[in-house]
């Protein structure tokens, strides 16, 4: 073999390695940030929702390691592992995500009827009702989030938890100023009844029934007898 053609074989096949690295680089990056924003979210939800949810802890370490066997050119190894490491990623982040979208639900019903309930009493601001409605059915915590381009996961992840403190505060707050003024026998049953749940004549004691009826509620209550 003459020296030019051992000389375009080593360019050619210099060529193919560097499409190959391009190639496995973006498909990590891809995974990288998927599983960046899995813990985001993760981390948010804790802060918010006050609710840890688990998925396998080792995914997380499977993706270092796969960046790892980039950076020593071992890709061969990585094309072995690639597509187990992209489900076991997709599957962590549709797990976060459908709690997250529950939990959303759950706490945009409770503004949406506590909304409801302060059109009858007006007691706190609309606006700010509405406002906290907004941010639960429209999620776009990122822009929350990802604050600076710069940012490393440590720093994203205080942003995240900042965020959601905030977001907890203010419906923690609200749900204080709205059924703060009740007396602490009746604020559970105002709760569950901005719910939408029937509450029975026979469940209730007779002080929580004086209590109901005197309230700026006594008006709207309906009870089933049992």
């Amino acid at each position: 073999m003459s020296t030019d053609t051992k000389s375009l074989e080593d360019r050619l096949n210099s060529v193919i390695e560097e499409h190959r690295r391009r190639h496995l680089s973006d498909e990590l990056d891809e995974i990288a940030v998927t599983m960046e924003e899995t813990i985001l979210q993760r981390v948010l939800a804790k802060a918010f929702f006050d609710e840890d949810i688990e998925f396998e802890s080792e995914t997380k370490e499977q993706v270092q390691e796969v960046l790892t066997l980039l950076e020593q050119n071992r890709y061969e190894e990585i094309e072995e592992r690639l597509d187990d490491l992209r489900k076991d990623v997709e599957t962590a982040e549709t797990t976060v995500e459908n709690r997250i979208q529950e939990l959303r639900l759950k706490h945009n019903s409770t503004v949406a009827a506590m909304r409801r309930l302060n059109n009858r009493v007006d007691r706190v601001s609309g606006m700010r009702l509405q406002a906290l409605e907004g941010l639960l059915g429209d999620w776009r915590w990122k822009e929350h989030v990802y604050l600076n381009d710069d940012a490393d996961l440590d720093e994203l992840k205080e942003n995240a938890r900042q965020y959601g403190n905030e977001m907890r505060t203010a419906f923690d707050e609200l749900q204080e100023e709205m059924f703060g003024a009740y007396p602490e026998e009746i604020r559970d049953l105002i709760h569950r009844m901005i719910d939408d749940e029937r509450l029975s004549y026979d469940d209730l004691t007779d002080n929580q029934r004086k209590l109901l009826a005197e309230s700026d509620v006594g008006e709207y209550i309906e009870l089933t007898l049992s």
